[in-house]
């Protein structure tokens, strides 16, 4: 189901107001990431959102700060937990995609980008990744909804991203921390940290785990279950003053995957009656007895194959340099990532191994041919690689105390070299019929005629594509903030960016016995001509229905090379009429480049880029004693939507990509925070999304609904977009002997949401909603925290995306559903020295 890197990592961002305990530390200081809660309204949440450090009250931008602390007191540990208390804020964890708005990604397809930008302490990065860290290596998370292309560029058209890590401490110090679960579920981990010499600090950090003993997944064909995970990981980090004036520091990490997981599977009933699958190879289901299982049990399934996802190769560093020049302030960011990541899926959805039938054509002509068979094992099999190595650096000179006049230039450069080949196949010994004709096809050119050679297929694919991308960006940046009057203030931003991209992609499609006779010049058809039933490489007479001139047999490769440059900017006003009040508007444009539809051949090959104008009003309050109020509404305007949509070409469907014209979202957000006294702790937020398609140019063919019926997708949802989403936390602070016990609770809800253009109830998922509960007790000293929760109380199924089956492989235009995880207990220590 997943075919991404990451797809079960995590992303925060929840706005607690809680200024007691969301203090954080100046750089370099230590880190009192379990101090308990204080109350009071005096202790700003400090970020660096603007590229300089302010009270997030003070910002005039939506944003959501997620702490180590507050982590720690919720238990928010995943990317779809923090979603879930941050306003706008979508994430699918089987796909790694996210959207703030409604404005991200629908594709993984290497030719495109996110639509929200995260940055690994100012390194940028198209994962979230860095945010599933755990609060041991992650100081806090900030999520900035809307546009922000001026400061931080690159594809953070819906919002960006940033995750500040802990950093090296002035005095010696250390930590462990130990997790255990139902399910069989661990963690370990633990980090030290301290000055080496004079100038000179490092800290170390190192978790084992997530790791499981037990399935969540249950296999009902009696192998082995899924959904557990088996990781490792590794950060040092180097801080060096190396004058008064100029700090040097480093990070290296390294992390390590050996997982079976899986988030959901086939929710439909098996297709028992359909021969073809995919229309290139036998389905698997065919004349299967065994029902479905996920249609009654969602977390259970079928198959014979088990999932797996490794992440090896994985090397990290980012490099900052800071140096005072005098009233001003140089600042050099820069990174180096690589990662090779593969994971393998049952692409058949069914545990079918062997099946033996009669060759009904042959005895048809001849008595002699009655006791033909045709075997065929029906093990289907999809690898998904990533290959994958980029680096970025970035310089900028900005005022070094903040005033009337506050501002920021700057320029950056990012390099990317991306592989992903996937590859679908026929597994097993290779000793039944269908192996034995993958393994060596005939070739088919134009029309169908048998070409004189083919070129072999030793791993028995009925399809490979492989895409190769190169890109190469460029951009120059400037803001300022000034005021034009007594606490007015106004900001004007400009960024000029230009991505090139390279790619390559080869594709080849090889059908089990086609039955367009054009295809099959053998005329034998279904399992008619038992060991004799050919396969044939049909990449170019299926390409011929779109692409006429092509001439030739076998695979086809093509290359595409483009570049896009544009504008983004910020325009904003804002007005405290009182310390406590702060009221903004702004006019942003945001843009993400172009790109190509790689590895598939298709006809819409290339999209061009995406444009948003968003223009946002709101208000930041503290309007009493403990409370905060911030409300945010907005309207966004979003131009050429990358979208892939299959279409049918020679009667296999095939993913184009489109630019959808405009599309628009509507909303207001609610963030409030109150704390009365120093033991009561309340935070409520809610979030209204009308996010919709507006116009278009074409009409679309749904592939989840029989036949050619074209129909017009304006007016349908965005996809993975709630119209209404509510989170609630409270935290009661009860003192007991030695210590406090701290008592937390978390509601949360989300309104119903398609994960696909078309309104189709395939693509559709039901509201959902989930309640925690939180007891953690900490000792006077600080220096013992003892954490004991349930997540999920009540069992309930929430859902994390829904992906259509076109009419194919087991199911007959049916899905699949992706589930947020079971109910689970569990408990966990932490220990500093």
């Amino acid at each position: 189901m997943t075919k991404t890197l990451f797809s079960a990592v995590s992303l925060g961002a929840i706005i607690m107001a809680m200024p007691a305990q969301a203090q954080d530390q100046a750089q370099g200081q230590p880190q009192d990431t379990a101090e308990t809660p204080t109350g009071g309204q005096g202790n700003p949440i400090i970020v660096i959102a603007q590229r300089r450090e302010q009270d997030v009250q003070d910002v005039p931008v939506a944003i959501s700060v997620f702490s180590d602390e507050d982590r720690d007191k919720l238990g928010i540990r995943t990317i779809q937990d923090m979603s879930n208390f941050t306003p706008g804020l979508s994430f699918s964890a089987s796909l790694d995609r996210l959207s703030i708005r409604g404005v991200g990604r629908l594709t993984n397809i290497i030719g495109t980008d996110p639509g929200v930008a995260t940055y690994n302490d100012g390194f940028y990065t198209a994962s979230a990744a860095e945010a599933s860290k755990t609060p041991m290596f992650v100081e806090r998370v900030e999520v900035l909804r809307g546009p922000q292309g001026t400061l931080y560029g690159r594809n953070s058209i819906g919002g960006s991203l940033n995750v500040v890590s802990k950093r090296p401490t002035e005095t010696f110090e250390g930590e462990v921390r130990g997790t255990v679960e139902s399910l069989g579920f661990w963690i370990g981990e633990g980090y030290l940290s301290g000055p080496i010499t004079e100038g000179l600090k490092a800290r170390v950090s190192v978790q084992v785990g997530p790791r499981f003993f037990d399935e969540p997944y249950t296999n009902v064909s009696g192998l082995k279950g899924e959904g557990t995970l088996d990781r490792f990981l590794v950060e040092g980090q180097l801080e060096w003053d190396i004058s008064d004036s100029t700090e040097l520091w480093l990070k290296y990490s390294h992390a390590e995957w050996d997982d079976h997981n899986r988030t959901g599977g086939l929710a439909t009933a098996f297709s028992t009656t359909d021969v073809l699958a995919e229309g290139l190879v036998p389905n698997a289901a065919f004349g299967y007895t065994v029902a479905s299982p996920g249609v009654t049990d969602p977390r259970s399934f079928d198959a014979n194959t088990r999932a797996s996802q490794k992440l090896t190769d994985n090397h990290n560093i980012v490099a900052q340099l800071t140096a005072d020049l005098g009233g001003v302030t140089l600042k050099y960011v820069g990174g180096y990532s690589q990662y090779f990541y593969e994971q393998i899926s049952d692409y058949d959805f069914t545990s079918v191994d062997s099946v033996t039938t009669g060759a009904g054509t042959l005895a048809a002509l001849s008595p002699a041919f009655a006791a033909f068979t045709y075997t065929y094992n029906p093990t289907y099999v999809q690898e998904y690689i990533e290959d994958k190595s980029y680096y970025s650096n970035e310089i900028t000179l900005s005022n070094s105390d903040e005033g009337a006049f506050n501002w920021i230039v700057g320029l950056y450069q990012y390099s990317e070299d991306f592989s992903q080949p996937i590859t679908q196949f026929v597994d097993g010994d290779g000793s039944d019929n269908l192996s034995a004709a993958m393994a060596a096809p005939l070739c088919t050119g134009p029309g169908g005629a048998v070409a004189a050679s083919c070129a072999a297929n030793p791993r028995r694919s009925f399809y490979e594509g492989r895409s190769d991308l190169k890109t190469d960006a460029l951009a120059a940046f400037g803001q300022a903030d000034f005021e034009v009057a007594e606490n007015l203030t106004a900001t004007v931003g400009l960024r000029y960016s230009r991505d090139k991209k390279k790619g390559n992609e080869s594709f080849r499609l090889v059908g089990w016995n086609p039955t367009d006779p054009t295809l099959n010049p053998a005329g034998c058809f279904g399992f008619g001509c038992g060991a004799f039933t050919p396969a044939l490489d049909v990449t170019v007479p299926v390409l011929n229905t779109v692409f006429p001139s092509l001439t030739g047999s076998g695979a086809q490769t093509r290359s595409f090379e483009d570049d896009w440059s544009g504008l983004s900017w910020r325009l904003g006003l804002d007005y405290a009429p009182n310390p406590d009040t702060l009221i903004f508007g702004s006019y942003s444009r945001g843009i993400k480049s172009g790109g190509f539809n790689l590895g598939v051949y298709s006809a819409n090959a290339v999209v061009d880029k995406e444009e948003v104008d968003a223009f946002e009003i709101g208000i930041k309050s503290q309007p009493a004693y403990g409370l905060t109020l911030n409300v945010t509404a907005f309207h966004y305007i979003y131009d050429g939507l990358q979208v892939p949509i299959e279409v049918e070409t020679g009667g296999i469907g095939l993913g184009n990509l489109f630019n959808i014209p405009t599309s628009k979202s509507t909303g207001v957000e609610f963030e409030t925070a109150w704390e009365p006294t120093d033991w009561f702790e309340l935070n409520a937020n809610y979030a209204y999304l009308d996010a919709r398609i507006t116009e278009t140019n074409l009409l679309f063919d749904d592939p989840n609904l029989p036949g050619n019926n074209l129909v017009d997708i304006d007016g349908n949802r965005l996809p993975a977009t709630s119209k209404h989403k509510l989170s609630l936390s409270g935290l009661v602070d009860v003192p007991v002997s030695s210590g406090n016990l701290f008592l937390a609770g978390s509601y949360v809800y989300r309104s119903d949401a398609y994960y696909g253009v078309f309104d189709n109830p395939n693509y559709r998922v039901p509201g959902w909603d989930q309640v925690d509960l939180r007891v953690t007790y900490v000792t006077d000293n600080q220096n013992i925290r003892l954490i004991g929760y349930v997540r999920n109380v009540f069992d309930t199924l929430g859902y994390d995306g829904a992906d259509a089956l076109e009419g194919s492989r087991s199911s007959a235009f049916g899905r699949t559903l992706s589930y947020t995880p079971p109910r689970s207990f569990g408990a966990e220590i932490q220990f500093r020295f």
